[in-house]
């Protein structure tokens, strides 16, 4: 039951800190879109760090699916805020560059169904700039999605075969001999 509280507690804390970093992202373009790139290069950094303790926490925890399923949705969800800040960036630099001006909400919006694959086509990228990003992400959310799936489901596999060797008893009793091949019991 705790793990399960402190899951929650968790994403909760993480969606706000995503949400925190979605706010340095200026409402007009001036001197400090500096801050976009910076906030996205941060952001990188930080999902490279968090991707990693979360793969040690799944192979370490006593409850390894769990945290799987907690590291997917944080892992994925600051992948969309990274490139959810670049949308807004590119949207404050050229209000023409998707069909509507994006903020905060509507990038991280944008970014999720390009993710999904969903393309309702209330948003669009309309410049080559903003084409440019959307198909790199495009590109990178089958590999995020692939390698994501791949790391999280071995670093799982993992922590339960850890749990299974820890919760095994060391002296199982007296070992008999496994027969060998002149052994006259085999046929």
């Amino acid at each position: 039951m705790w793990a399960i509280i402190g899951v929650a507690v968790r994403l909760v804390i993480g969606f706000f800190v995503i949400t925190f970093m979605l706010t340095l992202v200026p409402d007009a373009p001036d001197g400090r879109m500096i801050a976009p790139a910076a906030v996205a290069l941060v952001g990188i950094v930080i999902y490279i760090v968090i991707s990693r303790r979360e793969l040690r926490r799944i192979t370490r925890s006593k409850f390894p699916t769990l945290m799987a399923a907690e590291s997917i949705v944080l892992l994925a969800a600051l992948f969309l805020a990274v490139f959810a800040m670049v949308y807004v960036a590119i949207s404050l630099f050229d209000t023409n560059a998707f069909t509507e001006p994006l903020n905060a909400f509507s990038s991280f919006y944008f970014a999720l169904t390009v993710l999904a694959t969903v393309g309702f086509g209330d948003i669009t990228p309309v410049t080559t700039p903003a084409r440019a990003v959307t198909m790199v992400q495009m590109a990178l959310d089958l590999v995020f999605v692939g390698i994501l799936i791949r790391l999280v489901s071995t670093a799982t596999r993992k922590g339960l075969a850890g749990r299974s060797t820890t919760s095994a008893d060391p002296s199982p009793g007296p070992a008999s001999p496994a027969p060998s091949r002149g052994d006259s019991t085999t046929p």
